[in-house]
């Protein structure tokens, strides 16, 4: 909630979380939407995303179990990906960490002089 627009991204990510489960049959319940809107929108809040503790940590991270399942749900439940979403900013951005965290890994020692 501290950086610009980052109520209005939350709150697009929740929605379009939303619209996959409506389409995969799974309406989220009013109550259980309006206690994770309050919660991912509070500007008090101290929490923070498991995922983004993993970046901090330069740890794997779950790219292709959590947003990738989704956007494929998403593509399986007919949605229009002529527009990127949210969703799929994310995961460009969690891929992107992925291959350059594997470059790190893998590349050879560099030469001390």
């Amino acid at each position: 909630m501290a950086a610009q627009g980052g109520h209005d991204l939350i709150r697009s990510l929740l929605d379009e979380c939303c619209t996959i489960a409506k389409r995969a049959g799974h309406t989220p319940q009013l109550a259980f939407l309006a206690q994770a809107r309050a919660t991912l929108t509070a500007r008090d809040s101290s929490m923070t995303a498991s995922m983004l503790r993993d970046i901090e940590a330069n740890r794997p991270v779950e790219a292709d179990h959590i947003l990738g399942d989704l956007l494929q749900r998403s593509e399986h439940a007919g949605a229009d990906r002529n527009q990127l979403s949210p969703l799929a900013a994310a995961f460009a951005h969690l891929k992107a960490y992925e291959a350059r965290r594997l470059r790190s890994l893998t590349a050879p020692p560099e030469a001390s002089e």
